[in-house]
Order: C-alpha cells, then sequence, then structure tokens
C-alpha cells in the first residue's frame, strides 16, 4: 500500500469490521440518516477515524451520513461485503467462517 507522508490523515478512509465500541458512534450515524442501524454484523467505512457509512453483512442494508458525500465509501463497503461472501463460500477453500465483532 502506497502511504504519502504529506497526506492529510482527516482524509485516510479504512473500512473493517464494527466492534462493540463503535456502537454508540453507528447509532449517531443511523440517527442522522434517519434510519435504524441494521441488525447484526457490519462493516465500518471510516474517513479521518470517524465513521461515515456502514453496511450490514447480512442483508445488505446501508447507512450513511448524509452531510458528506458518501457514493464512493458505500460502494467500497458493497465491494468488500461481496468479496468476503464469495471468500466465505468459496469451493477453493472450503467453507470458512469469519469472526466479525457484532455491530
Amino acid at each position: 500500500m502506497y502511504h504519502n507522508r504529506l497526506q492529510d490523515p482527516s482524509t485516510l478512509i479504512s473500512i473493517r469490521a464494527a466492534g462493540a465500541d463503535d456502537e454508540h458512534a453507528l447509532r449517531r450515524l443511523a440517527q442522522r440518516d434517519t434510519r435504524t442501524l441494521p441488525r447484526g454484523e457490519l462493516l465500518v467505512a471510516l474517513v479521518g477515524g470517524e465513521p461515515r457509512a456502514a453496511i450490514s453483512l447480512a442483508s445488505g442494508e446501508v447507512v450513511a451520513d448524509p452531510f458528506h458525500r458518501t457514493e464512493e465509501l458505500v460502494r467500497m463497503l458493497g465491494l468488500r461485503r461481496a468479496q468476503m461472501h464469495h471468500e466465505l463460500l468459496s469451493p477453493r477453500r472450503g467453507l470458512r467462517r469469519l469472526r466479525l465483532a457484532s455491530g
């Protein structure tokens, strides 16, 4: 991965499994989006360490911050979700369970 030392840390994007520590921030995110936070395991997209969007691994339901541009983040979350489902069901690897913290 390329890392530019001059890059503004507030623009760094990361996608990861949501954990119990994220629950409060994700509930605020869902409130801003006037939606209910999806149940179960979630992937979250962070920009500068702040949650901007999340997707349910089970249903694909999304919550996103309406006060920021999140289209690309939602697309990245969808791609990562699809990749994880493919990895789980890949006949080459057999059934594999991913252990993610529930959101």
